[in-house]
């Protein structure tokens, strides 16, 4: 080997798992984490050195193994448990950032010592994002991970990069809208759709004054009316993009209102696109979940109350009846 060491290879082989643009966590076989990379810690929202040596994950329930679809919970240990290794597996993995769980697919493997016996398992995580696929009713409108959801998604860092205090918000809304429509049962083309939404809700925001973005005290009202031409724009945006055509009335309802108080045309009830109730209910929630350039984040049970004491009134109260009850399986 080039006169290389073992200590050598060993801190090779740890700068290439270090590099690698995906989560890799290993666990012993008695389920303690053994090692993780840097995305991996990134994923969970905690330092590297506080999770090596911890069980993975700390809280589990016995005997709660499978899912509500029959897919195990915690893949790692389901391997090291049955032995049966798994390909792209989809399972939720809970962060310290987020008050609900983020969706990954995961590749388990075995690790055998010389003898051939089972030491451990690894996994390598991908954000399900990156899995993503959208498949319309006619073959020409099915669109695979390309050029045009990286498009997207440069969209939604855009928003970011002008607003610290929103960056990462179109992801997280994506997320729990994606949850939230499979958890309320809609189809898989749904699901998909109400990902999509979540990342390119706020994609008009890129036409609103930076000033006015950031603004740390409350808007005046001329500032509200200049925030909320971002519906508009973000149309105008989406439509030059032809592939996006299904979810613009999704987008364009957004922010109306149950009672039929909201924006831009006053929709109410079950008017409003059921996808534009769902972006509401998770839009919502994660903008009183995180810090804000005028508050601080607000706990989660102050939250649930929010959702609930406007149920029927910004929010359709079945949806929030819905995001609620995840919620509660899901902590």
């Amino acid at each position: 080997m080039g006169g290389l060491t073992d200590p050598d290879i060993n801190r090779m082989l740890h700068q290439v798992l270090e590099l690698l643009p995906y989560g890799v966590l290993c666990l012993n076989r008695e389920g303690i984490t053994v090692y993780l990379n840097q995305v991996m810690a990134r994923y969970l929202g905690e330092e590297k050195a506080a999770l090596i040596g911890r069980p993975f994950p700390e809280k589990r329930a016995e005997g709660q193994w499978l899912d509500h679809k029959g897919r195990p919970r915690y893949p790692l240990l389901f391997t090291l448990q049955t032995g049966k290794e798994l390909t792209k597996q989809p399972c939720l993995v809970s962060s310290q950032n987020s008050s609900l769980p983020r969706s990954f697919t995961v590749t388990t493997h075995l690790l055998r010592d010389e003898e051939n016996k089972i030491i451990g398992v690894c996994g390598f995580y991908h954000p399900a994002a990156q899995q993503w696929k959208l498949v319309g009713e006619r073959e020409s409108s099915t669109i695979a991970p390309s050029e045009h959801v990286e498009t997207v998604f440069a969209f939604a860092e855009a928003i970011g990069a002008r607003d610290y205090y929103t960056m990462g918000h179109s992801e997280k809304v994506a997320e729990y809208a994606r949850m939230l429509a499979e958890y309320m049962g809609l189809d898989e083309k749904m699901v998909e759709m109400a990902y999509l939404c979540g990342i390119v809700h706020d994609v008009g925001k890129i036409g609103i004054p930076e000033d006015i973005l950031n603004k740390p005290g409350r808007l005046t009202e001329e500032e509200y009316e200049i925030i909320k031409k971002h519906v508009e724009k973000g149309i105008d945006i989406l439509a030059c993009i032809s592939w996006l055509e299904e979810i613009i009335p999704v987008i364009r309802a957004h922010h109306e209102r149950y009672d039929g108080t909201g924006y831009p045309e006053q929709l109410q009830g079950e008017e409003i696109p059921l996808l534009g109730r769902i972006i509401a209910v998770a839009d919502a929630f994660d903008a009183m979940t995180s810090n804000r350039s005028y508050r601080r984040a607000l706990p989660l049970e102050v939250a649930v109350e929010e959702l609930e004491k406007n149920a029927g009134r910004q929010f359709d109260p079945a949806v929030v009846r819905a995001f609620i009850q995840m919620l509660r399986e899901l902590s």
